[in-house]
């Protein structure tokens, strides 16, 4: 076996070897062990690194549907709708009506969601670069970047292969 990637594709699903499962064990040990570092340091300031997921999203496309924003953060319709409320309550996101489809409502950022978002993205920022970039070597981090694009982009296909035609 050449050990490329049409050969592992093509063969039924192999067992990790042991040095393939510590490193998956150490990919989600020190994942989840920065998560909670992240969240820690979120929720001592009253912030939520849902929100954050949520406004970064909004940001990125100013006028999405509430599904296509949980498809974008990966999370269900229904979290998403009652976060959007929650957010919309306090004056980060507005909702409006589609132009296209009156029955469609899109959400943006308000001034006050884009001052949100700069604060929760000004406090990731330091903690990423405390526990994540300065632990690593500048080419560390950046194969980091190109092992977790080349993951979503495998889940990506796979979710396209099993989608339903349409």
């Amino acid at each position: 076996m050449s050990g490329n990637k049409d050969d592992r594709a093509s063969g039924p699903p192999r067992s990790l070897t042991s040095a393939e499962a510590e490193s998956w064990f150490y990919l989600v040990d020190g994942g989840w062990a920065l998560f909670a570092r992240v969240n820690d340091e979120f929720v001592r300031r009253g912030l939520s690194l849902s929100d954050l997921r949520i406004l970064e999203a909004i940001s990125q496309s100013p006028k999405l549907g509430v599904s296509e924003v949980a498809d974008t953060v990966h999370m269900r319709v229904s979290t998403v709708s009652r976060m959007i409320a929650r957010l919309s309550e306090v004056g980060d996101v507005e909702r409006l009506e589609s132009k296209a489809d009156g029955r469609h409502r899109l959400v943006h950022l308000t001034d006050q969601g884009r001052e949100t978002l700069a604060t929760h993205v000004h406090l990731r920022d330091r903690v990423i670069r405390r526990f994540v970039v300065d632990a690593m070597s500048p080419d560390e981090f950046a194969c980091l970047g190109i092992a977790f694009r080349k993951i979503k982009e495998a889940v990506a296909a796979a979710d396209e292969e099993s989608a339903p035609a349409r």
